[in-house]
């Protein structure tokens, strides 16, 4: 297995960005950076606009080039970092409500999950507690690293 020096803070937050509807993230198996793709970006590499690009600033023609170079030459040193489900996030503050000791939190927390909003109706009520906030950005953080090390294992990489 491969050691690579990654960052696990930015490949979870592209995880967690489950829309994908602007953004593309992927994995540079070979230095470890996480590379993110703008739709834009994306649409100047599959396209034959080299006129468009003639005007457009140096920092954005060296995306294209990057995003070109995912998309046509270096499949196998490029992977998409995989969006996290919604379910997992869910499950992940189902199992965090469960451990509190507090009867009165949990129990509220424990209504909060339940339907439609669960995410937002849960963050408004932990945000109430400043020490069980902690807590939990703690845990979640931690369960978060733990899919990471899982999802790089898979791809035979060991990130540190």
């Amino acid at each position: 297995m491969k050691e690579l020096k990654v960052d696990f803070e930015m490949i979870g937050m592209a995880m967690e960005d489950v829309s994908r509807d602007c953004m593309e993230y992927y994995l540079d198996k070979e230095t470890g950076q996480v590379i993110v793709l703008s739709e834009e970006i994306s649409r100047y590499a599959e396209g034959d606009e080299d006129s468009i690009r003639e005007d457009l600033p140096d920092w954005q023609k060296g995306e294209i080039q990057i995003a070109e170079n995912i998309r046509n030459n270096n499949r196998d040193r490029y992977i998409n970092i995989p969006e996290k489900p919604t379910y997992e996030s869910y499950n992940i503050m189902v199992d965090f409500a469960e451990k509190i000791e507090d009867e009165l939190l949990r129990e509220k927390l424990s209504i909060a999950l339940d339907g439609k909003g669960a995410f937002g109706r849960f963050k408004r009520v932990i945000n109430d507690y400043p020490d069980y906030e902690r807590e939990w950005f703690e845990f979640k953080e931690g369960r978060i690293k733990e899919e990471i090390i899982e999802w790089l294992s898979l791809i035979g990489i060991k990130g540190i």
